[in-house]
């Protein structure tokens, strides 16, 4: 399980709360949510004894309230990958999609891969309005080499500069370490910057080149 994930959690599940009442409207709707069969989605993993962490964003009527939500480990029913920029396309005016798909082509061909989070995978998994007119786009790309991290910074560059939203997100490498690739943008290759690093336990400050050097070449 890596951030980002789709949890899908057995109907019997205990779910526990560190920061929401058990009888407030938000933990009602969570509690609706995952009697819809719906997923929660994988965050960063603290310490807990058995337990994993797992996040929850409610639609704009409940003021889009995040929910931190922590569950038994063995009460996980499947895990899948972020959705896909495919399935998400419906959800989004024609002009934005077809940036979104032309970006989407250009990460699978250099074998690099693409999913999406944030707003508008909350919108497609609930059929909910989680989205607004300056509602951001936040992508996942999953990079293996120097040559995919290339090739998909300069894709994500150029969807950036179509898009009429800001076009958020990270480039993660295969040890689950993740950076803004703004920020990489911003940095490279000027390896001695550092940049913020979110790892599956922590967040840290790191050198660029010592980010990526678990990068295969080329």
């Amino acid at each position: 399980m890596r951030r980002h994930d789709l949890v899908y959690l057995q109907h019997t599940a205990t779910l526990v709360s560190p920061c929401v009442a058990a009888d407030s409207p938000a933990w009602e709707a969570a509690r609706l949510w995952l009697a819809s069969g719906l997923p929660l989605v994988a965050t960063r993993q603290p310490s807990l004894r058995g337990l994993v962490q797992l996040g929850l964003s409610l639609p704009l009527r409940l003021a889009r309230q995040r929910l931190t939500i922590q569950v038994a480990e063995d009460q996980i029913a499947r895990i899948s990958a972020p959705l896909t920029v495919a399935r998400c396309r419906s959800r989004l005016p024609t002009a934005l999609a077809g940036v979104l798909e032309q970006l989407d082509e250009e990460i699978l061909a250099c074998g690099a891969r693409l999913g999406v989070f944030g707003s508008l995978s909350w919108e497609n998994l609930s059929g909910e309005i989680y989205r607004h007119a300056e509602s951001d786009i936040d992508l996942i790309c999953d990079v293996a080499s120097h040559g995919q991290l290339l090739r998909s910074l300069e894709a994500l560059k150029r969807a950036a500069a179509e898009l009429p939203c800001r076009l958020d997100g990270e480039l993660r490498l295969p040890d689950g370490r993740a950076v803004a690739w703004q920020e990489v943008a911003a940095c490279y290759p000027h390896g001695e910057r550092p940049v913020l690093v979110k790892g599956e336990q922590a967040v840290e400050l790191l050198a660029l080149d010592q980010w990526l050097s678990v990068l295969q070449l080329p």
